[in-house]
């Protein structure tokens, strides 16, 4: 902060309150400011910056968005690097405090929102010192912007010093840049405190330093009564005429402006779409919330079973709104609406004719809200307290988050999500989380750990959306706005105006600081909550008491423990009757209304962080908390990486929907009706319960088959519940938005995959969604049109294998039934019990409710004057064929693949899955005449619906069983005309498994390239996944020494301490050995992972998204809160790798990434090109006039995706991400060191020839006895087993001494080594001879050495001895019996050579002489071999010479053997499979690619 404006808060006249420093502030730098800029050149860069925007915005013909946006090439990559968790800064401070920075820096936002300012202050500034690494990696200006506004808005008073102080340690200290919502911030704070002349002079400041007035209006910290009083300060200044005038006229001129453009911009939407925006009043909701509204009555108010939506829908009933005033009304009336209500009927209770249509449940769970809102406010209460005092510092822990939302909006959140949870559990759809086949044991209660995260979830999620209601002003609504309508234009899919307006929200950079919560307070807080409410809630139970009865209140929740797969598991389970209330009275009331369809175009993604929802802040990409996942996706939109799959999501998200009245008539009269029909199931189950058989308790077998009969009748009892329920859901919706337009707000997973967010009703749904959404836009038919519309209801009707010509033909034979079918859909008849009459014909349709749609549409085309004239809303789709092998064919160039699958030229399509079948039928009767049982019973019975589920996912992964559960399910609908199972029910499993391998390898013979390309990525991936990098081989091995080293420091320090009765303190314990500092506490789990895999598989996407795979063993944390003992995964802790699961996945997810990848181009193409366009993964949907448009751009993309180096750019990244890596990799090594004797004899073989001669014998003498019994054996039995026994002696002798006498000794000085790679086995017999040599000579040597030490040794004894005598003796014939002395010291003797004066010289020459010998001995037999043997193989590569190997060593041809052994190699990958001579080109030419 420049002088200039330290002066002017001295000088303003503002006494300013002294304050205690809680650091010290760095010098305050005099040049920022420099010479005042003048206020005219200012402007005129503003206009300079606006032009040039409009320019951009300005669409060029020429633009192509290829020409900005190519596919990424090998040389083009700049990859994402991975970071090993280990290492980074984040981490450290997670294992040093049990929390990660933004969990810590999310303590100091609570301090900030409930007061304390001095403790924020404390943490920020202690966290910069003691871990700046990581506080340099992860806090922006957001947090510091979120420090200055706490302060600003301090109780009673803001703390201006305080905020000049912060300004300069963020700048000075912490090098960070001011940003517009820095000024905004400053600016508003001192306009609020009356000090106009700082606040004018941070102005200026703000434009020298490139920010405009405009993108201060843009700030999330200025509302609309802060820049109302902004304004009035100007207009003061103004009319004072000092020095700052022209400046304040400035501001005024661009606040004018500013509300010019939203003004008009409102205006603009009520004109196009014909939807008033009132966005002053947008402004208010979204900081008030809403009353709940009184809702239309509609014409299907008597629904059996189904009360309309009463709660988060209501505000769609009312007329009072419309447009984005009622989606922003939705999305803040998710639980305000709900609480109003519930106060509502409270406060009625006693009255009974105002009670009168209130539902039951609604009555009930309203009256939990009054004990739980007392005990959360009683709570909150406490937990205040525990914050000023410290003395309960589990309770301060949770409590500082606890106390941030309004204890009766908490309670109604409690209450909505725990009753949404257990209605979704009575669903189809709903999954336990993380618990497998806990489901089947559940018996309609939720998992304990689901439920508590799902409430601490929303309660954390609702505190975060109060935050963004508070900061918000009509400008940043009217901003989003027009990036919407920008993006409904189609000009935000020019890539160039897309990263102009990227570029200008992250300069903005509005976003707020979103906080996290730890897991332990997350934990805490849900299970606080839910034993608050299993304590609150209260139904009315009757029971009977002496004949009479009587009503009491029960908890309508109960916890309790069941155990599953050999773990205790907490349940919270729903009375009985909450779960009837649920099923017959209770659909959609507590949908979140934040996960409904919107009613207006969604906000387009610009960054990682800014679409979907108007008032949310969601990321794209659905990680589930995955830190690494989230980092590369933060970093990926930060450097521009994702525009091309945000402008993606936004071309789905764009297309405008609407509910098809007509279909939805006939679902609701089916719905109504409570019968079976068109996959809408019936109200009641009708199946008959299967009868215990007469022999039930002697009889096993039919035990056993009346137990499976049993099960399916109670999972059938059970789906048709859930299935009821979960249509129940939609139809509910599809109610609510009948006059409504909607859309679907599109997010992806960590492939690339898009998905709508609303989960409940989208058109990835079911048939029966599918049906009842049409096009909100309508387009004439025209000719071509009509032509695709028969087509399509022809594919309905599963008529898809037939030619073009032949499916028109189907179509205009029954055009008679499809006309009935349009005019009577749900004939009265047809509803009854005795109905034996005509179906009509849609019912006969493969997907029956957009048959009848399609039915409706074609009629009222064929009725009008012209058909081609007819504006059509249908969504005409156009299906791949397999669309994963389609993928791996263009790969491989694979022409019989792709002939498979429709991308070469033919005459008719052609069906894979039928010619999957005729392979697998033959493999069948193969085995069928050969007698196996499976195909016996299998043979002539298989259909291609039985085949059709394995083929389609066995390019996405589905392991043998998963297939075998597929193919058994199949197998289990296959009913004779009596209903009755054709195959029996016991043995569905085994002919499942069966069948399961048969369709395999049909596959593996029609797609021969396909299954090698698989191969290639799975090989590949096992090799990432098991592969460490250089430097954390180091690093363990550097971190196992010094564990071992202060290990044994610490025994010897803790030994001399006993011994010198002295103990050690804790710092000589810290220094020895560093596990015992509890800063380090995680030390000894990272020295387990040390040793442990940690490397993702990563790549790439064509579109440049990185994928990373996110399958680790996480890491458990195992935390006790009031309602039981709670074991989480730790997300944050380092966790190894699932290698299996990352090789398994591979292959399906990296085929998903190009399919994805496919659809993005396409959808991009086909909005550039005005198409309304949706898809359901490789199902793409259109108008029927723009079928052929669709088709050219669908085939176009997939050859400009395939002509691209896909397999080599694979490999090619994958050698750059992981060329530092090392693999550890089984080695066999052929090993002869331990196969001779000291003589030379075979060591292992008498043992092993000894073993293999005992089997044999022991299997003779079976035999011999069994045919003695028999008769067919002469003589006695004992007899024949000693004959048996002497000849495996006799063979071992043999087979020993053949094998000992086929080595004879080598020539070591003249060996010239075998290239094992070119003659393995003559290298083997080397390796065996040199062995043998060298065993040999070693045995030569020590016998040889041995007797010449015995000789030498003797002969210097006898010499000294001889000496002795002679010097007693004084001469030779006086020694009465002189020593023997060796002839050579004799005749030296005689010759004087050696006397009693030199005998000690003698001697030297003699040991002289011993050790020229011995030095001879090491020369004549050598006993080491100086060359390198090395033989290893690896089973990846050699596993034909393995075998080879094995069989010459059983034979008894080769002395070694193969040793099993580990070693790290440096990580390479295996060359690409060869491509086939399929032209690429062919599929522009083909009929059938997409039909």
């Amino acid at each position: 902060m420049s002088q200039q404006v330290l002066r002017l808060a001295h000088v303003c006249g503002r006494q300013l309150r002294p304050s205690v420093r809680l650091v010290t502030t760095a010098a305050v730098g005099s040049t920022r400011l420099g010479q005042t800029a003048s206020p005219n050149t200012r402007s005129l860069t503003q206009r300079a910056a606006v032009q040039s925007l409009q320019l951009a915005e300005a669409p060029k013909q020429q633009d192509n968005y290829y020409n900005d946006n190519m596919l990424l090439v090998s040389s083009q990559r700049n990859l994402l690097p991975l970071t090993d968790m280990r290492k980074s800064a984040d981490f450290l401070h997670y294992s040093h405090t049990g929390k990660t920075v933004t969990e810590q820096l999310s303590i100091m936002q609570s301090c900030l929102a409930n007061g304390y300012t001095e403790q924020a202050q404390r943490i920020l500034v202690g966290m910069y010192q003691l871990y700046p690494q990581a506080m340099h990696e992860v806090v922006d200006v957001t947090i510091h912007n979120e420090i200055l506004y706490g302060l600003l808005t301090a109780k009673p008073r803001a703390l201006v010093q305080e905020v000049l102080e912060w300004y300069e340690i963020m700048e000075n200290r912490y090098g960070i840049v001011p940003n517009s919502n820095t000024f905004a911030i400053l600016i508003n704070g001192f306009v609020n405190n009356n000090m106009q002349n700082v606040a004018l002079a941070l102005m200026q400041e703000m434009l020298r330093n490139g920010h405009t007035i405009h993108g201060m209006l843009l700030s999330n910290y200025l509302s609309d009564e802060d820049i109302r009083k902004i304004e009035a300060m100007a207009k003061d200044v103004v009319k004072q005429g000092n020095e700052n005038s022209e400046l304040a006229a400035m501001l005024l001129k661009e606040v004018k402006k500013a509300e010019e453009n939203v003004n008009a911009l409102a205006d603009e939407v009520d004109r196009s779409e014909g939807s008033f925006v009132d966005i002053d009043s947008i402004s208010e909701i979204s900081k008030s919330g809403s009353t709940a509204t009184k809702r239309a009555e509609l014409d299907s108010t008597n629904v059996a079973g189904i009360k309309q939506l009463r709660s988060t829908l209501e505000s769609l009933y009312s007329n009072e709104l419309r447009g984005y005033n009622l989606q922003v009304r939705l999305e803040n009336d998710t639980y305000d609406a709900a609480l109003e209500r519930y106060r509502e009927i409270n406060s009625k209770r006693n009255d009974p004719l105002l009670m009168g249509d209130v539902g039951k449940l609604k009555l009930l769970s309203a009256s939990w809200l009054l004990k739980l809102e007392t005990l959360i406010a009683e709570e909150q209460q406490r937990c205040k307290v525990a914050l000023n005092d410290q003395n309960d510092r589990e309770r301060a822990a949770y409590g500082r988050f606890f106390i941030q939302l309004d204890a009766s909006k908490m309670a109604t959140i409690v209450i909505l999500e725990t009753l949404r949870l257990s209605a979704a559990s009575q669903r189809e759809s709903y999954e336990p989380e993380n618990v497998g086949m806990l489901k089947n044991k559940l018996n309609g209660g939720l998992v304990s750990t689901t439920l508590i995260n799902k409430l601490s979830s929303a309660i954390h999620k609702e505190i975060r959306f109060e935050q963004i209601k508070k900061r918000s002003n009509r400008h940043v609504f009217g901003h989003r706005l027009s990036l919407a309508r920008l993006a409904t234009s189609g000009k935000l899919f020019n890539m160039t105006i897309r990263r102009a307006k990227m570029r200008e929200h992250q300069q903005q950079n509005s976003d707020l600081f979103l906080d996290e919560w730890s897991t332990e307070n997350r934990i805490r807080i849900g299970s606080l909550l839910v034993s608050m409410l299993i304590e609150s809630a209260r139904l009315p139970e009757k029971y009977i008491e002496s004949g009479i009865e009587k009503e009491r209140m029960v908890p309508a929740f109960k916890h309790d423990l069941i155990f599953a797969k050999g773990r205790r598991h907490g349940v919270v389970i729903a009375h009985s009757n909450l779960i009837e209330m649920l099923t017959n009275n209770f659909s959609t009331e507590v949908v979140n209304s934040r996960h409904l369809p919107m009613l207006v175009p969604p906000r387009p993604w610009l960054t990682y962080n800014s679409g979907g929802y108007l008032t949310d802040d969601e990321p794209c990409m659905r990680t589930k908390h995955d830190p690494e996942q989230m980092r590369l996706l933060r970093t990926a939109s930060n450097e521009d990486r994702l525009s091309t799959m945000l402008a993606g999501l936004d071309a789905l998200g764009m297309t405008k929907w609407a509910i098809n009245r007509q279909v939805f008539e006939s679902v609701r009269k089916v719905w109504n009706s409570g019968c079976e029909l068109a996959e809408i199931p019936a109200k009641s189950y009708d199946a008959p319960e299967p009868t215990k058989p007469a022999d039930y308790d002697t009889n096993k077998a039919a035990q056993a088959k009346y137990w499976m009969e049993m099960r399916e009748w109670r999972n059938g009892r059970a789906n048709q519940h859930s299935q009821r329920c979960d249509c129940n859901y939609k139809i509910e919706i599809a109610q609510a938005f009948l006059d409504h337009p909607m859309y679907f707000p599109h997010n992806m997973d960590f492939r690339g995959r898009a998905y709508p967010i609303p989960p409940h009703f989208n058109h990835l749904g079911n048939d029966m969604c599918r049906g009842l959404l049409v096009f909100h836009e309508g387009r004439p038919l025209t000719e071509k049109g009509l032509y695709w519309l028969k087509i399509h209801l022809a594919n309905l009707f599963g008529k898809d294998k037939l030619s073009h010509n032949e499916r028109i033909q189907f179509v205009e034979d029954n055009l008679e039934g499809i006309a009935a079918s349009a005019d009577n859909p749900v004939p009265d008849s047809l509803l009854s019990s005795n109905h034996s009459g005509d179906r009509p014909l849609w019912l006969s349709a493969e997907s029956p409710w957009q048959a009848l749609a399609a039915c409706i549409e074609l009629t009222a085309a064929m009725r009008s004057p012209n058909p081609a004239e007819f504006v059509s809303h249908l969504h005409i789709h156009q299906d791949g064929t397999c669309n994963g092998l389609q993928h791996y064919a263009a790969m491989g160039r694979d022409r019989k693949g792709a002939e498979g699958v429709n991308l070469a030229m033919s005459d008719r399509p052609q069906d894979v899955y039928s010619g999957i079948l005729r392979v697998a039928e033959r493999l069948v009767n193969e085995d069928a005449k050969r007698g196996v049982e499976e195909a016996l019973l299998l043979q002539n019975r298989l259909t291609r619906k039985i085949v059709k589920q394995t083929v389609m996912t066995n390019v996405y992964g589905v392991t043998l069983i998963g297939a075998k559960e597929q193919i058994s399910a199949r197998l289990r609908e296959v009913k004779d005309e009596n209903g009755q199972h054709v195959f029996d029910i016991t043995k569905v499993h085994a002919l499942g498994l069966y069948m399961a391998r048969k369709i395999f390898a049909s596959l593996g013979e029609m797609f021969t390239q396909a299954q090698e390309i698989q191969n290639w990525l799975n090989e590949s991936a096992r090799r990432i996944s098991s592969s460490m990098s250089r430097t954390a081989l180091a690093e363990a091995v550097k971190m196992a020494a010094s564990t071992k080293s202060s290990a044994a420091a610490m025994r010897h320090a803790v030994k001399d301490a006993s011994q010198g009765a002295t103990e050690m303190d804790h710092d000589q314990e810290t220094e020895i050995h560093p596990d015992c500092e509890p800063g380090l506490r995680k030390r000894k789990q990272l020295e387990k992972l040390a040793e442990k895999p940690m490397t993702p598989v990563a790549w790439t996407t064509p579109l440049g998204l990185t994928v990373v795979q996110p399958y680790r063993k996480l890491a458990s944390r195992r935390i006790i809160t009031n309602l039981q003992t709670i074991n989480i995964r730790d997300l944050n802790m380092p966790s190894q790798v699932n290698s299996q699961k990352q090789k398994t996945a591979f292959p399906p997810n990296f085929v998903h990434s190009l399919d994805a990848s496919h659809m993005v181009m396409s959808a991009i193409e086909c909005k550039i090109a005005g198409l309304v366009f949706s898809s359901v993964h490789d199902s793409y949907w259109t108008h029927a006039c723009d079928v052929d448009k669709m088709n050219s751009i669908l085939r176009e993309q997939f050859v400009k995706l395939h002509k691209t180096p896909i397999m080599e750019n694979l490999k090619a990244e994958f050698e750059q991400r992981y060329k530092d890596h090392m693999l550890p990799m089984v080695v066999w090594e052929y090993a002869t060191s331990f196969s001779f004797n000291r003589d030379g004899t075979l060591k292992s073989e008498r043992r092993r020839l000894a073993k293999s001669a005992r089997e044999k014998r022991d299997k003779q003498i079976e035999s011999d006895l069994a045919r003695y019994q028999l008769g067919d054996f002469e003589g006695d039995a004992e007899a024949a087993a000693s004959e048996v026994n002497e000849l495996a002696k006799k063979q071992i002798e043999a087979n020993e001494a053949k094998l000992s006498e086929s080595f004879e000794p080598i020539d070591l000085s003249a060996v010239e080594l075998i290239d094992p790679k070119k003659d393995l086995e003559g290298a083997a017999r080397q390796a065996d001879l040199i062995a043998y040599s060298l065993r040999v000579n070693r045995t030569r040597v020590k016998k040889e050495r041995a007797e010449i030490l015995k000789t030498y040794r003797s002969r210097i004894n006898k010499l000294r001895k001889f000496f002795k005598q002679l010097s007693s003796a004084q001469d030779v014939s006086n020694i009465r019996r002189p020593v023997a002395v060796a002839p050579a010291d004799v005749e030296a003797v005689r010759e004087n050579r050696v006397t009693s004066a030199t005998l000690e010289t003698y001697i030297e020459s003699v040991i002289q002489e011993k050790e020229a010998l011995l030095n001879e001995l090491e020369t004549k037999y050598p006993t080491s071999f100086d060359k390198t043997i090395d033989i290893k193989l690896f089973p990846t590569e050699d596993g034909v010479q393995i075998q080879k190997l094995e069989q010459l060593i059983s034979q008894g041809k080769l002395a070694g053997r193969l040793v099993k052994t580990h070693q790290f190699v440096e990580l390479k990958f295996q060359d690409l499979p060869a491509r086939g001579d399929f032209d690429i080109d062919d599929v522009l030419r083909s009929p059938y690619f997409f039909s």
